[in-house]
Order: C-alpha cells, then structure tokens, then sequence
C-alpha cells in the first residue's frame, strides 16, 4: 500500500498535463469521414485548423477564418479554402487527412508547430494540383526527407524555409528541389523574420 501511495505522489502534474493535452490533440486532428461527407471537404478542414488553433482564407474573401463563427455557412461547394495559417497550431500530420478534397488551396504557411513532422508534408501532395506557395518556418521535427516531399508539388511558384533545425544537409536538400521544381523561388534564409503572431506569443 506504501509502495502504491508513493507511486501515485511521484506523478507529476506535468505529466498529467502532457498526457491530457495530448489526448485533446488526437480527438482534434482525427478525420472524420462521416463529417466531411455532410458538410464538404473545405468546411470540415476548416474547422479541423480552427478546432487546433489555425486560421483559413476562403476564395474571394479578404480575412482570415480562426473562429467557429466566423466560418461562413452554406452549400457544401460554395466556399473553397484558398490558402492556410497555422501559427503555433497543434495540429499533427493525422490531421492533414483533411486536405483531402481541396481543390483550391494555394497557399500553406506552417509556423512553429511543434507536432508536424515529415509526414505531415508528404500529405500536402492531396493539394499537388493547386498549390502555389507553401511557408515553412521554426519547425523543429522537418528534415530533409520531409523537404523532399515538396519536389513533388510541380506546380509549386514560392517556397519559404527559415529556421529547421533538424535539417542538416541544406545544400543537397536545396540543390534537390531547384532541380525539381525549376518555376519556383525557393527561399531558405533562416533570418526570415517571425510573423507578427509570432512575435506577440514571444512578448507574452
């Protein structure tokens, strides 16, 4: 009883914390088909980046979605995602299921998200039709095997890399992608400055 009493005191709030925000985290980022069959494949992803902390442009609209409320209603087809902000988001590769279906997505910037991983970018190739410009910047778990995932998005116009640490041959990983993809701007500058959203989580 002693031994099991002092178990229990050794768990850390800590961990409690971890494992609970870890669990919101899977229910957040899961894809449920049944949703996206009701309500179409643009709503239900923007709800899945709002639900983890992001924000979505729509076509033909000036300002971004982040809240639920702001999501506008209509026919399933009606509103089309044109372009994607996650900023210290906790949406995790499962998550990117939801771009399954977008047929208008151009744009993807990806910031300080500490779950995403190379998998994550291997999922953008849902969008490969539409996208033009993808921003990816202090995310620690991308390397190189996750940047060459975007050698296959042909249609890609900008790249923006700042700041990933687990990227160790840049070189190689910059001279793979200007070979591929040789209509695109490729910017790997780890000076690129922080969005505005970014500094102000940093100031808090």
């Amino acid at each position: 009883m002693t031994k099991i009493l002092s178990q229990r005191s050794n768990f850390s709030p800590l961990i409690f914390h971890r494992q609970f925000w870890n669990s919101l985290n899977i229910v957040w980022n899961k894809y449920d088909r049944k949703r996206v069959q009701e309500i179409g494949p643009d709503r239900a992803c923007a709800e899945w980046l709002v639900r983890c902390g992001g924000s979505v442009r729509f076509k033909n609209w000036g300002t971004f979605s982040s809240h639920f409320n702001t999501i506008p209603a209509g026919a399933s087809n009606q509103f089309k995602i044109e372009e994607i902000r996650a900023i210290n988001a906790s949406i995790t590769s499962e998550g990117f299921a939801h771009l399954d279906g977008l047929s208008d997505l151009k744009k993807i910037h990806l910031e300080k998200c500490d779950q995403i991983c190379d998998s994550s970018i291997a999922r953008c190739n849902k969008v490969k039709d539409s996208l033009e410009s993808i921003e990816l910047i202090d995310l620690a778990q991308i390397s190189e095997n996750g940047l060459a995932y975007l050698a296959g998005l042909k249609n890609l116009k900008h790249i923006v890399l700042a700041r990933l640490s687990s990227v160790k041959h840049r070189d190689a990983i910059l001279k793979l992608l200007t070979n591929e993809l040789p209509r695109c701007t490729i910017n790997y500058n780890d000076e690129h400055p922080p969005t505005l959203e970014q500094k102000a989580n940093k100031s808090m």
